[in-house]
């Protein structure tokens, strides 16, 4: 087992973290190690339990002990008392429906910290917007860049990116993350932020597919890695988000973590569409399909809406949807994406 220790403290805050999955229990457990006082409440009673009577999380975190000073909470109104962040790790569908019942007792000035990289429900609209909103009074702050959470829990380093529209809050809570385990940068580029953790999870799936149809060609990897860059580009840039910032950390960062990771939901996800199993079929033996799986549709639309031409969404979508994957039907999405301009006519 792995064992926490706490390193020297700046400014200790009072944090509440909403969602005890693995990336939840992970920053939980990461930024207890920075002196600050971490409240974790998760919607599975049987978790929370486990956290308080064994120090583990064998549903999402299997054979870690976690830090001594995690605070498991039996409600989230009991884990968001007196927190000045609340950090929301719960899937993308959920955040609304959790958050809601908790905005009158929110600390007056609490920050919100969006980790979930998806579209708010019903739609695509950005989680960052759909916060303002919901919670005006409380600045929201999205997080972005690659953090996978079975390597925050070795102490692997995580270069992140915050993004806020308030900057004065973005710093906030890069001063709170800064430390040992995460190296912070802040960006006032919510939409690209937001827009490059939800378009990541697409290409992973279909990164996980290319591998294993490939047999883990580089080439052609390589060359699928290339595609989906430009096309999370064009599409983030048509919405509203900067080249830079899909560029940076919170584009292909996160792309090339995700994409690649063995750890990674999506990248599995893609792998198993790839050998013949269903999305049907994966969600009836896990219980749940990766956020992409969710957004690939929505993403398409969105492209479509946007006039932008996303051939690798379109065929991620297709194999989500039913469609056998082939190398084949692959390397044709590929030919007529990124690289139709360079084709001989």
């Amino acid at each position: 087992m792995i064992d926490g220790k706490t390193t020297s403290p700046s400014i200790r805050h009072t944090i509440a973290v909403l969602g005890a999955g693995n990336i939840g229990t992970a920053l939980a457990h990461s930024l207890v190690g920075n002196g600050h006082d971490i409240a974790l409440w998760d919607y599975f009673p049987e978790v929370v339990e486990d956290i308080r009577q064994n120090r583990s999380n064998c549903r999402f975190l299997p054979g870690i002990l976690l830090h001594e000073n995690i605070r498991p909470c039996a409600s989230p109104v009991e884990c968001v008392a007196g927190a000045s962040l609340i950090v929301l790790c719960m899937p993308s569908a959920f955040v609304g429906s959790t958050l809601t019942p908790l905005i009158s007792v929110l600390e007056t000035g609490a920050i919100l910290l969006n980790v979930a990289k998806g579209f708010a429900p019903d739609g695509y609209e950005l989680i960052p917007s759909f916060l303002n909103r919901l919670a005006p009074e409380h600045s929201c702050v999205q997080l972005a860049g690659p953090m996978i959470a079975n390597e925050l829990m070795r102490g692997v380093t995580a270069y992140i990116t915050l993004a806020g529209g308030n900057s004065a809050a973005a710093t906030q809570v890069a001063a709170m993350f800064s430390g040992s385990m995460f190296v912070p940068t802040t960006t006032d580029d919510v939409a690209g932020a937001a827009l490059g953790g939800i378009l990541k999870n697409v290409y992973a799936i279909l990164l996980g597919c290319a591998e294993t149809l490939s047999g883990s060609a580089h080439n052609l990897e390589a060359a699928a890695v290339t595609a989906c860059l430009d096309e999370m580009v064009k599409i983030a840039g048509a919405s509203g988000g900067r080249a830079s910032t899909i560029y940076g950390l919170a584009g292909l960062g996160d792309l090339v973590a995700t994409g690649f990771s063995h750890d990674s939901h999506n990248r599995k996800f893609g792998q198993m569409l790839a050998v013949g199993k269903t999305s049907k079929a994966i969600k009836q033996k896990t219980g749940w399909l990766p956020e992409g799986a969710r957004a690939a549709a929505i993403v398409g639309k969105l492209a479509r809406e946007k006039r932008v031409a996303a051939p690798l969404v379109e065929w991620v979508a297709t194999i989500i949807e039913g469609t056998a994957p082939s190398l084949e039907n692959l390397a044709l999405a590929l030919r007529t994406s990124h690289f139709s301009e360079d084709l001989p006519s």
